[in-house]
C-alpha cells in the first residue's frame, strides 16, 4: 500500500515497462525494422514488405508510433497524393537494439532456415 504522503507524480516508472508499451505491440518492431535502412516508405510499401499485416492494424501502429515520436509522417501533395513514413531521431536510436534482436533471432531461432532475417 502506498504511503498517503506519496503522490502519483512521485511514483517511479520502469523504463522497460514504458518501452515495452510501445515496441511490445504486434508489428511495431517489424515496422521500425523495415524503416531502418530507408529514408522513407509509403504505406503500401510497408504493407507489402510486412506481408500478413492487416491495413487497419498497420495504420493504427503507424499512428501510435507517430504519436510516440518514433515515426514521422509526411503528406506529399503530388499527383496522386501520398503519405511517406520515416524514423525520427528517437526511432533511429532503436537501430542497435533491433540489430541485436536480429542477431539473437538468427543465432537461436532462424538458424539455417531463414534467409531474410538479416537486418
Amino acid at each position: 500500500m502506498l504511503e498517503q504522503s506519496m503522490t502519483l507524480p512521485e511514483l517511479k516508472v520502469c523504463p522497460v515497462e514504458s518501452a515495452a508499451r510501445i515496441v511490445g505491440q504486434k508489428w511495431t518492431l517489424q515496422i521500425v525494422h523495415h524503416l531502418l535502412d530507408s529514408r522513407c516508405k509509403r504505406f503500401c510499401e510497408l504493407q507489402e514488405e510486412l506481408g500478413g499485416v492487416n491495413p487497419s492494424t498497420l495504420s493504427s501502429r503507424l499512428k501510435m508510433l507517430e504519436d510516440e515520436g518514433v515515426v514521422s509522417r509526411v503528406q506529399i501533395s503530388s499527383i496522386p497524393p501520398h503519405v511517406e513514413y520515416s524514423l525520427t531521431k528517437m526511432g533511429q536510436e532503436l537501430t542497435p537494439i533491433i540489430r541485436e534482436i536480429s542477431e539473437w533471432g538468427n543465432r537461436w531461432l532462424c538458424q539455417d532456415e531463414c534467409d531474410d532475417c538479416d537486418v
